[in-house]
């Protein structure tokens, strides 16, 4: 029902769009929204950042800075296992990309990451009783109170602390393009690949200590005033470092299906998928470390300027393995010397 109510809420709100713009007002693509799943025993690795295939552009820059506000309540035992997360989570990012040519960039992705107890406990009940979602034991937790914990046969993950602002892992990337819209055609690909670097605390569980490494095929297709983005990704894990706990990470495979509607040039209307599978090669028992990550995001984007964009976005889990919503606002600039 959860999910029926979203959808259903999204193509009301794009139907009303779609019978007021005219076609010939549509201006150019943005996406995919730049929102990533913000789980939080998902950030030690390299899980899928949505990207589009477009490059910033020879000794052109490009730098965004968003803020992700999530929701997340798990308690859930198995034989061996246990996972309690009772948390709202803040993510503050910054990237930068430079055009070292028409067709290559590289990048730099800084995550800044804040963990507390937050303040929406009773908002989010009465939300969900509303409409009849369940509330996954929140009710059976202090409100506004702060846990993360995950254990294996008694021993520890990590240790998890609340407040403060904390620097997570970082990402280098680089970018080729395959093939783009200038040549006159209506699709555009790039090769992407990313390294994922041990800069967040493991011990505290914003890092793995290892490097992650995956390479992705980011495709925009358009149609007059649609664009269709289709992403698909590999990325290899290492192995976590632990408190204890003995805990195998396993490759993932990944996948962006996403649509943005041209409303005119300056707005568009964006929705998409973004999956992928558990990080963990564990038969934990417990479904939200067990399963597969599946996110639908749904927002808009400004054109604040030709070089400057604007985007909001409210993501909502499809699959446990997500947070119960995210909230997320970002900027992009683009310049050049």
């Amino acid at each position: 029902m959860k999910i029926r109510f979203t959808l259903c809420a999204f193509w009301l709100m794009l139907f009303i769009f779609l019978h007021r713009v005219p076609l010939s007002q549509a201006g150019s693509s943005g996406g995919p929204l730049q929102v990533q799943n913000r789980y939080p025993p998902h950030l030690m690795f390299l899980t899928p950042l949505p990207d589009g295939p477009d490059l910033p552009g020879n000794n052109r820059f490009e730098t965004a800075f968003s803020v992700d506000y999530s929701s997340v309540n798990v308690n859930e035992k198995s034989a061996g296992w246990t996972a309690l997360i009772d948390m709202e989570m803040t993510v503050l990012s910054f990237s930068l990309a430079y055009g070292l040519s028409d067709r290559l960039s590289v990048g730099l992705y800084l995550p800044l990451v804040s963990m507390s107890g937050g303040f929406m406990d009773n908002f989010l009940e009465d939300y969900h009783d509303t409409f009849g979602f369940p509330n996954y034991g929140r009710e059976d937790r202090p409100k506004n109170s702060f846990a993360y914990s995950i254990t294996k046969d008694g021993k520890d993950w990590f240790q998890a602390r609340d407040n403060g602002l904390h620097l997570g892992e970082s990402v280098v990337s680089a970018k080729y393009s395959l093939w783009d819209e200038r040549r006159g055609d209506r699709f555009s690909a790039t090769l992407a690949y990313a390294l994922k670097l041990p800069t967040g605390d493991a011990d505290r569980g914003f890092g793995s200590g290892g490097y992650d490494h995956a390479v992705s095929l980011l495709s925009r297709a358009r149609f007059k005033a649609l664009a269709v983005y289709l992403n698909a990704g590999f990325s290899i894990l290492s192995d976590p470092d632990t408190l204890g706990a003995d805990i195998s990470a396993c490759n993932i495979f990944s996948m962006l299906l996403g649509g943005e509607y041209l409303l005119n040039d300056k707005w568009s209307l964006l929705s998409q998928l973004n999956f992928y599978t558990s990080p963990l090669d564990e038969d934990t028992g417990i479904s939200q470390l067990d399963n597969e990550s599946l996110e639908l995001s749904l927002g808009c984007l400004c054109r604040i300027t030709p070089d400057v964009d604007f985007e909001f976005a409210f993501c909502e889990d499809l699959t446990r393995a997500a947070p119960d919503f995210t909230i997320h606002a970002g900027i992009r600039c683009r310049f050049g010397f």
